[in-house]
């Protein structure tokens, strides 16, 4: 597997940028909408809406340097109503396909830059962002998992305080910076039944003795639990554990990235961003952050994607997939949804493909609502990423399933099928709003 090293960070955060976190964080602020609730702004940006998070891209990719071919990732875009064509726009990033995996969809645009490297291009630029909008804020207190008192791995964790910020990356082949840090991974899959994806992401991963995890512990306490014992099975439970939830907030579609970009940073200097009240986990494992040369970084999205990575010196460990467990699904609302798990069993192929690519025209809208409120049973089926995870859950499949929405996916896809034996893609087209939405199963 070819060796990439990551050459630039750029950040837009309620912190500032990559320069600026040594700076104490702007403190937490109450969201315009919803007074009760507080979260982490961006700094130094007034827009809103769609132009909010395109400003907040632009000055991460500014910081982060370079001119290489760009891939984005979102959880929710920029969208500020559940209007469909508001939704259509918000995922329109640099005429860009977007790679969207809830909290996960920037290690799955990681993920995805790394063919485009492996495939020939000297150089890709990844970006990640998301921003607090009515949308977002009201989904999550859908699921009740808000908190304006986040306690990240403790027994008391209730949920997160939401956050923004953009964040981006510049990888190059190695060979290309010798003294750059290199990126191991990302490895994603998908928790099935009885099988924790983190941990199997992990194994896949390999043994890279790591001074540091920078994890998710977005909560609630039950979710931190599981992270915490994939962990236990594969790092020393000496190896502290940090998150970037206190200094931040939870920045969603970004979190991830933004972890991988703290990696990076904390190799040359002690980030107290990564730091918290408490001294340990609810497993003993200590919290906090020095600085690092060898990260490990994981990633739980709600939906169930994993990822993990590693940054520092290491060997990447060939993959070698073979079908899971399957697992039961939730009764769905969605008309396409249920067209896709209705088809999923009679198109699962007799072998695991390498990896599974779902293309999406444009994102689903909301589907269910009571007057202006989104369902709870309905927040996660109109996340992007719910399609591969409801396929991978369906064929019992451990490996990467990404979702890819709105721009021209045929250069990722082409450099996917040139470092894949076997990719399998799902095309659905149609717009929102539309009656027919085609689905094509392996096109």
């Amino acid at each position: 597997m070819m060796e990439i090293a990551i050459t630039g960070v750029g950040l837009a955060t309620a912190r500032g940028g990559a320069h600026d976190l040594g700076r104490e964080a702007s403190p937490p602020v109450a969201m315009p909408w919803h007074p009760a609730r507080m979260y982490r702004p961006l700094r130094g940006n007034d827009l809103t809406g769609h132009a909010r998070l395109a400003a907040s891209l632009r000055a991460a990719l500014a910081e982060c340097g370079g001119s290489g071919p760009i891939v984005a990732a979102s959880c929710n875009g920029g969208a500020a109503s559940f209007a469909e064509d508001d939704w259509r726009a918000s995922f329109e990033i640099e005429h860009a396909p977007v790679a969207s995996a809830a909290c996960a969809s920037g290690m799955h645009a990681l993920y995805l830059a790394r063919q485009l490297i492996a495939a020939g291009a000297p150089e890709v630029r990844v970006v990640a962002g998301d921003i607090t909008t009515p949308p977002c804020h009201a989904n999550f207190e859908a699921l009740r998992v808000l908190s304006d008192e986040p306690a990240p791995f403790q027994p008391d964790a209730s949920g997160f305080m939401l956050g923004e910020a953009a964040v981006a990356l510049r990888l190059v082949p190695a060979a290309r910076a010798p003294g750059a840090p290199r990126l191991i991974g990302p490895v994603l899959g998908h928790d099935l039944d009885g099988d924790d994806g983190i941990a199997r992401a992990l194994a896949a991963l390999g043994s890279h003795a790591p001074e540091l995890v920078i994890g998710q512990g977005a909560g609630a306490a039950e979710a931190d639990r599981a992270e915490l014992a994939a962990l236990a099975s594969r790092v020393a439970g000496d190896v502290p554990l940090a998150t970037a939830l206190h200094g931040f907030g939870h920045t969603l579609g970004a979190s991830s990235l933004l972890s991988v970009a703290l990696a990076v940073l904390a190799r040359d200097a002690a980030l107290d961003v990564l730091g918290g009240p408490a001294r340990t986990a609810q497993d003993g494992r200590p919290l906090g952050a020095g600085r690092s040369q060898r990260t490990t970084v994981v990633c739980r999205a709600l939906g169930g994607a994993c990822g993990a990575c590693f940054v520092g010196d290491g060997t990447a460990v060939a993959r070698r997939l073979a079908w899971g467990p399957r697992s039961s699904l939730p009764p769905l609302r969605d008309r396409v949804l249920r067209a896709v798990v209705a088809a999923a069993d009679r198109e699962r192929s007799a072998e695991p493909p390498d990896l599974v690519i779902v293309t999406l025209d444009a994102p689903l809208p909301p589907s269910a609502r009571i007057g202006s409120r989104i369902l709870p049973t309905s927040v996660l089926e109109m996340t992007p990423g719910q399609l591969p995870q409801l396929i991978a859950r369906a064929w019992g499949y451990p490996g990467p399933a990404v979702c890819l929405v709105g721009g021209d996916p045929l250069p990722l896809l082409a450099a996917c099928r040139a470092t894949h034996e076997r990719v399998y893609r799902i095309a659905i087209r149609g717009m929102p709003g539309s009656d027919d939405r085609d689905i094509e199963w392996n096109a």
